[in-house]
């Protein structure tokens, strides 16, 4: 995972969702974007790196993860009709599932957003495994520090979201 991401537009966000269970998604400017050009990746393999990412999380609090592609500033004239791959895998699954999304034009960049959804905790722990180990060398002291200030009123309830952006000059 950590070679989707890049610094730009970073940002970590965490929220209740109804049934008690915990959002966390991560989203950045995709690496790997061409400047107003169609993204076509390899979906097989974006599958067998979320996987691996699934085999190598510790956690059992993590559920379900979702990693997909997004658009920049576009104006959607389903002119050029294309798909990029939705990947997700969840408790019980071996596998990955790979959907598609379809797009209509050529976005001027791309960006890529990981949600994970977990079970209800009071402790850091398995939030920070699951980012650290996403976004690796771009998760640095400072950012920890940062994200668990917003991340500890969150989990004590008294907060009903955590949201944390990076700085870019």
């Amino acid at each position: 995972m950590r070679n989707l991401f890049t610094n730009e537009c970073l940002t970590i966000s965490t929220s209740r969702l109804s049934d008690g269970t915990i959002k966390l998604e991560i989203n950045s400017d995709f690496k790997g974007s061409s400047r107003k050009s169609e993204l076509y990746f390899n979906e097989e393999r974006l599958a067998k790196e979320v996987e691996d990412f699934w085999k190598a999380t510790k956690t059992k609090k993590l559920q379900k993860l979702r990693v997909y592609f997004d658009e920049i500033d576009w104006y959607d004239d389903e002119v050029d009709v294309y798909q990029t791959p939705i990947v997700t895998i969840e408790r019980g699954l071996k596998r990955a599932k790979v959907s598609h999304r379809n797009h209509g034009s050529v976005p001027k960049d791309w960006g890529v957003v990981m949600t994970c959804v977990f079970l209800d905790t009071t402790t850091n722990t398995p939030i920070i495994e699951v980012v650290k180990s996403a976004l690796g060398s771009l998760y640095t002291s400072d950012v920890e520090k940062q994200f668990v200030k917003e991340l500890k009123p969150f989990l004590q309830k008294k907060a009903s979201y955590a949201t944390f952006e990076s700085e870019f000059d």
